[in-house]
């Protein structure tokens, strides 16, 4: 039986030997002579609103040498009935699943290796191992990016939508959700509406008071925002481009940069992940000291990948119409998703705080309908 129609693990404690062995055969990682004789799990991994469980397996192995790694990071659906909502609605796991089975072959940015990419044939249960990047430094969201960090992250990022611009038409990407569709449009909508009232309550004292007077119009506007921002020129956008899912290098082996957590990939302007970075996880003072200067940098990067027609007016129109769309992701985020431990409110006072001050800089209430 194929392990897509078996019962996949839905907790740490279900990844078994005899499991993991079945399922790396199955998937040609793990050689047939070879098999997984231990697994102990910890949990891994903490945040605002995370959508997936994710924990750390210790493996040993029996048989046939194998270069598996002796550790390696399980995913699998999120135990909070919200979360997994979100993740349904917008088919999250299926995304990242498929990510991995086909343009994570291709794509020149840095990422985990996967060593199993399965989901549910009748439900939206899903595994994936993936290499373990602890070794490396990981962002952290609460204190936010450094500029030495962010030029890291921009040439990373420019690489990537570089080397999709115009060409999500192409075959290849057909499964690729477009980002401007009616399901993401009304989730927000609805998310935004319900989580409004409770956002301005809680995060009162860090909203400009510009911001509180039309913020307001952000979530019923989000049509006419997101369309505007599809409108262009698009590429492929990995759409959660912030700290906690990145990975800097800590020795001379270890590639500068890399990125997890490919759920949200779509088909976008590349402003919504440059905003989204930039106004979420880049310090507020750090931003606004170095802002010209890295758009000027992911300019720079995408010139080089050979992107032509696209200008620095090009680039700031959808940067500021980003931005005020993600105003929705702050809402949402901060007021309407399960943080499952204390970090998550710290990581959403933070990119609440960020988001609204970069609105009020750049004047976005302006772009409004």
């Amino acid at each position: 039986m194929s392990i897509a129609t078996s019962r996949l693990p839905a907790d740490a404690s279900q990844f078994t030997a005899a499991w993991l062995t079945a399922a790396l055969h199955e998937s040609g990682a793990l050689p047939a002579a070879s098999t997984v004789t231990s697994v102990q799990a910890s949990p891994l991994g903490a945040g605002a609103g995370r959508i997936a469980m994710l924990s750390r397996l210790e493996l040993t192995y029996g048989g046939a040498p194998t270069s598996l790694p002796t550790r390696m990071v399980a995913k699998f659906p999120s135990s909070a009935p919200a979360n997994r909502a979100v993740a349904d609605t917008y088919d999250m796991y299926g995304r990242e699943v498929r990510f991995y089975r086909t343009l994570a072959r291709t794509t020149s940015i840095g990422l985990p290796r996967s060593f199993l990419a399965v989901i549910a044939e009748q439900s939206s249960d899903f595994v994936l191992l993936l290499e373990d990047l602890s070794d490396r430094r990981i962002g952290d969201q609460v204190l936010g990016s450094d500029i030495d960090d962010a030029n890291v992250v921009i040439d990373a990022m420019a690489a990537l939508h570089a080397e999709h611009w115009n060409r999500t038409h192409e075959p290849r990407f057909a499964w690729l959700t477009p980002h401007a569709n009616d399901m993401q449009i009304g989730g927000m909508e609805a998310g935004f509406a319900a989580g409004w009232p409770k956002f301005c309550t809680d995060h009162a004292d860090i909203i400009p008071p510009s911001v509180l007077k039309w913020g307001h119009r952000v979530g019923p506007a989000t049509r006419p925002i997101l369309e505007a921002l599809c409108g262009g020129q698009l590429t492929v956008c990995h759409a959660d481009f912030r700290l906690e899912n990145m990975f800097f290098a800590t020795q001379p082996g270890h590639a500068p940069f890399a990125i997890i957590d490919w759920q949200s990939i779509t088909k976008s302007s590349g402003g919504q992940d440059l905003s989204y970075y930039l106004t979420q996880s880049v310090n507020v003072d750090v931003r606004r000291r170095h802002e010209r200067d890295l758009l000027a940098r992911y300019l720079e990067g995408l010139r080089k990948g050979g992107v032509r027609d696209y200008s620095a007016d090009d680039l700031m129109l959808d940067y500021r119409r980003a931005t005020l769309y993600q105003h929705d992701y702050a809402v949402v985020i901060a007021s309407t998703l399960d943080h499952a431990n204390a970090r998550g409110p710290a990581i959403a006072r933070a990119l609440v705080e960020r988001s609204c001050v970069a609105l009020d800089d750049l004047d976005c209430g302006a772009l409004l309908p």
